[in-house]
């Protein structure tokens, strides 16, 4: 994970204000959904664009068999920031994220986000995984 922040510090474009958001997703024990886990890096610059990268493991509800991990998938899009008392008590973020990954198809991750299984991926062959993520850790970074 080391590795992958530095190449995004990298490739941040010379941004006024930039911050580096680590993030995790982990399902829990609900029957008959389709989960996945993750754990990613995104960059986002002043303009709540976003780009990174996110390991994936996705499972089909109730086929043990049926795991599938992808790894370093680049991935990109936007930030949409809500303050608390704007939907929820407390605040989240929603990354309206795409991939060129075969398999995964788009990303609507809400992070920090409290409802249940909230976090969703689609694969392109239209199943639909979902996942609870939240911040590990978020850094800022000022060009001057």
């Amino acid at each position: 994970m080391k590795k992958l922040l530095v190449l995004i510090l990298i490739s941040l474009p010379m941004a006024i204000h930039a911050s580096i958001v680590t993030f995790e997703c982990k399902s829990n024990e609900t029957t008959g959904v389709h989960k996945f886990d993750a754990k990613g890096i995104l960059a986002i610059d002043e303009y709540n664009k976003a780009e990174g990268v996110i390991s994936i493991q996705t499972q089909k509800a109730q086929a043990e068999g049926s795991v599938q991990i992808f790894e370093e998938i680049k991935i990109s899009g936007t930030r949409q920031r809500f303050v608390a008392g704007e939907i929820t008590t407390e605040p989240f973020d929603q990354y309206t994220l795409f991939s060129k990954d075969n398999y995964i198809k788009n990303l609507n991750l809400l992070v920090d986000f409290k409802a249940d299984i909230a976090s969703q991926i689609f694969s392109i062959d239209n199943f639909l995984y979902r996942s609870n993520c939240f911040t590990v850790v978020t850094t800022s970074s000022e060009n001057k």
